[in-house]
């Protein structure tokens, strides 16, 4: 749950723009179109929209009249805090916290546990007062969901996303995404990314309720601790193409975090290319299309571009995220175990001696190349993987450049010179691989990094058939 009121619908953005897109005439092939770019699982960036699409959970303000609700006739109304504050809903909800504050060591006080009482936040009845709410209403299986939403869904957690960033207080997408493991709040910070199934909860959630995001005072903290959440996270921003659900972007938390991501992450342009928000209309005249959002950097005046697909089907979006079929079986609790032995390995035991090494085993390995892969349970990749073996954002990596928008402005600039696009077929630079019945990636060789090597050197190059 996020101050901002928009739910999945689109109300409320910033500045919108019509935007088109040379790769890709329709939303769907649009979409396709960034997921291809990488060859990676995308990150999901979940709002409060889908908590409230799939379990009728509170928007900010209904969780705010939930609270005052509880005090009973002790309370005002809520009209009176929002013709007091007009539409600044931190502004509400500390005022009412205040409130649920005396409350509860008046009349309210046999409402609360007994330890609340002894220390700490004066907000944590009111944080506590939501959090046993939203858990109250938040399905105990997977199927107790209803049959409303039932495919939807099945499709959403088809898409096994690297990781969820939320924030959201609920534990809704746990239930979605079985095996993920919720990261709440600073824990985002210790944390480390090198890994998979991760579901960041950096509003906090409702296992913890004075992690909870909702006075004047959380937010200030958390506005100060922003640029270290999104230098964290810069990983996935970059690396991954991100969707967004369930916001209108009006939450000025969310937006600054958007801000610090554009500063690293925005072409020259100001478009951040790989991440794109998902706006979902009940009915939309002309079917889907294609807009922009625009974000203003306040602090050095730039603005930052994100795409907007405004939609009439979530399930054929989260059918176009879908894994390839050999990751819907993955578990991501294994995979995050594999990931941790394996840092632990290289960068504790093997360093401090602590590995006993049967060289015999070596020796078959290095002699017999099936032997590694048949050790670690995997299997060989295909030809095209060895000769083709870099997504673009890889590319960027061997050139030094900053992210994959630099490598797609070489491509494009060898087609204006030479009328050949390197995208349009398969070939010694590049190689589009199915991965599925639906999906592909796009994959590069050694010789098309050498190639965009000396388009940047300016020097003089001949495309080989």
């Amino acid at each position: 749950m996020t101050k901002d009121n928009s739910i999945i619908e689109g109300d409320g953005n910033p500045v919108e723009a019509t935007l088109s897109l040379e790769t890709a005439t329709t939303v769907s092939g649009a979409i396709q179109a960034i997921v291809e770019e990488f060859d990676v699982q995308p990150v999901l960036f979940v709002g409060s929209g889908l908590p409230r699409r799939y379990m009728g959970a509170p928007d900010w303000e209904g969780a705010l009249k939930f609270a005052l609700e509880a005090m009973g006739d002790k309370a005002q109304p809520y009209s009176y805090f929002a013709q007091k504050f007009g539409d600044d809903k931190v502004k509400i909800g500390t005022a009412i916290a205040d409130m649920v504050f005396e409350w509860a060591w008046g009349s309210g006080k046999d409402r609360f546990d007994a330890a609340l009482f002894e220390g700490g936040d004066s907000h944590i009845f009111i944080k506590t007062l939501i959090a046993e709410h939203l858990d109250a209403i938040t399905p105990k299986t997977r199927n107790d969901f209803g049959e409303e939403h039932e495919e939807e869904l099945a499709a959403l957690r088809d898409i096994r996303p690297h990781a969820i960033i939320t924030t959201n207080y609920d534990s809704m997408i746990e239930l979605v995404f079985e095996g993920y493991e919720a990261i709440v709040g600073r824990g985002v910070l210790r944390y480390d990314l090198n890994s998979f199934g991760e579901i960041f909860h950096i509003h906090g959630m409702t296992s913890d309720p004075e992690s909870l995001i909702l006075t004047t005072s959380d937010y200030d903290n958390w506005h100060k601790q922003s640029r270290y959440f999104a230098a964290k996270l810069l990983t996935y921003f970059v690396e991954h193409p991100v969707f967004i659900f369930g916001y209108g972007l009006g939450d000025p938390n969310v937006r600054t975090l958007l801000q610090d991501i554009g500063r690293i992450a925005a072409d020259e342009t100001g478009l951040v290319g790989n991440v794109a928000q998902i706006v979902w209309h009940a009915e939309l005249k002309g079917g889907p299309s294609q807009s922009e959002v625009v974000i203003d950097d306040e602090d050095d005046g730039r603005q930052y571009r994100l795409r907007v697909f405004n939609v009439t089907s979530l399930k054929e979006v989260f059918e176009l995220l879908s894994a390839r079929h050999e990751l819907k079986q993955v578990n991501p609790a294994l995979l995050r175990s594999l990931a941790a032995r394996l840092m632990k390995l290289t960068r504790k035991d093997i360093p401090g001696g602590n590995v006993e090494v049967d060289y015999a085993t070596l020796e078959k390995v290095v002699q017999d190349d099936k032997s590694l892969p048949a050790m670690l349970g995997l299997t060989f990749a295909d030809t095209d993987n060895k000769t083709h073996p870099f997504t673009i954002g890889q590319v960027a990596d061997e050139l030094k450049l900053k992210g994959w928008n630099a490598v797609d402005k070489l491509i494009k600039g060898i087609k204006a010179e030479t009328g050949v696009d390197l995208r349009a077929s398969d070939n010694r630079y590049h190689e589009r691989i199915k991965t599925g019945k639906k999906s592909a990636t796009r994959k590069w060789s050694h010789e098309s990094v050498d190639l965009f090597r000396n388009v940047m050197a300016g020097k003089e190059y001949k495309l080989r058939d």
